[in-house]
């Protein structure tokens, strides 16, 4: 379920730190003779990980409904094969309940990406004047 993201989370992991890594700070990190894996975690990583964060979560979607189409191929329980359920015997309230834990594991996702990302660059958080 989560080979095809991973894969497309890996190359953009792998673009943003070669974009980077040609800038100009990590150029002058590399110029005060830093060790490299310096370098890496605390100049480049931070910088290259916002837009892989960002895309991760909004990812998570696509894996939430992909857990309903694997859950009812394979016959597993959980939430995914008992939203089926429930909308094959017209049961709205379960249906709206699953819905609704749905949606606050998402919106919950979010919310910690979104605090990772300002924790990670303050510059990119909204500041009153």
């Amino acid at each position: 379920l989560a080979t095809g993201p991973a894969a497309v989370l890996a190359r953009i992991v792998r673009v943003e730190l070669l974009s980077v890594l040609g800038d100009d700070f990590v150029r002058t990190a590399r110029a005060k003779r830093l060790p490299s894996r310096l370098v890496y975690v605390r100049h480049a990583l931070p910088n290259a990980v916002t837009a892989t964060l960002t895309l991760g979560g909004m990812m998570l979607a696509a894996l939430v409904a992909g857990t309903v189409l694997v859950e009812n191929v394979f016959a597993w329980p959980g939430l995914g094969s008992t939203i089926v359920g429930s909308i094959q015997q017209k049961d709205y309230p379960a249906v709206q309940g699953i819905v609704l834990v749905y949606g606050a594991g998402v919106l919950l996702v979010n919310l910690v990406v979104d605090v990772v990302l300002a924790l990670l660059d303050p510059r990119s958080t909204i500041r009153e004047a």
